[in-house]
């Protein structure tokens, strides 16, 4: 990741099943400004992952936040 990427802190998400479609749906609500609060957060469209990439995104999430321990 570059330090000129700018960064949008995600404050919440919904996050859900859609059974009929094997899809989990997932929409973040992120802060894009410094003087927005976690209650204004902007939320985002909804974004779909197969079983597969939902799974990848777990095991990449924890992979980061090990990474992130182990520093502490």
């Amino acid at each position: 990741m570059s330090d000129n990427e700018k960064i949008f802190p995600i404050a919440n998400w919904d996050m859900g099943p859609i059974e009929e479609h094997g899809l989990v749906v997932f929409r973040p609500h992120f802060i894009s400004s410094p003087e927005q609060t976690a209650q204004d957060a902007e939320a985002s469209r909804f974004y779909a992952l197969t079983l597969v990439q939902a799974k990848e995104l777990k095991t990449a999430l924890e992979n980061a936040i090990g990474m992130l321990e182990q520093k502490q």
